[in-house]
């Protein structure tokens, strides 16, 4: 998957996110999805739940309870919704959806349990509104922005956050 892709639409940009997550979506993996209001952060996470073979409409921004836990079943990986992993403990057991709108200050990510979340050993975290913890993320963190073209059209860059 290369680093910038245009989408002409929200099923198109829940696709790119289903081919990143197939790609990307390891244990220990953290991804920032970056954009404002109505780019579609929710739909591209809606894409990498579907390659978890987590069913994509319990997805929604957990802005009121601020993160959301999804178990992802062993047997996605054996029935072929998720690519099988280069090991068995590769393969995230839990998808984290935090979305950090609501933060007045970083520092109330700590009250949530931030080990958890930043440095997942059994589960992958996606975080919306990172630029509000900033400071808290790690090193090398993936990083998604989606740029509002026009009315239906958008960029979706991907990069590593060492990268610059």
């Amino acid at each position: 998957m290369s680093n910038l892709h245009t989408s002409a639409s929200p099923e198109e940009t829940i696709r790119l996110g289903e081919e990143f997550g197939r790609e990307f979506v390891r244990s220990g993996v953290v991804v920032t999805v970056r954009g404002e209001l109505g780019a579609g952060k929710t739909h591209f996470i809606k894409g990498i739940a579907r390659a978890l073979g987590i069913d994509e409409r319990e997805i929604t921004s957990p802005t009121f309870t601020l993160a959301n836990e999804f178990e992802i079943a062993r047997t996605n990986v054996i029935a072929g919704k998720m690519p099988a992993p280069r090991d068995s403990n590769s393969a995230p057991r839990v998808l984290y959806h935090l979305d950090c709108y609501r933060f007045e200050k970083p520092e109330e990510l700590l009250a949530l349990g931030v080990e958890d979340y930043l440095y997942p050993k059994h589960a992958a975290t996606i975080i919306e509104w990172p630029e509000r913890i900033e400071g808290f993320l790690p090193e090398h963190t993936i990083q998604v922005e989606i740029v509002v073209v026009s009315e239906t059209e958008r960029q979706i860059r991907i990069r590593m956050r060492d990268e610059g």
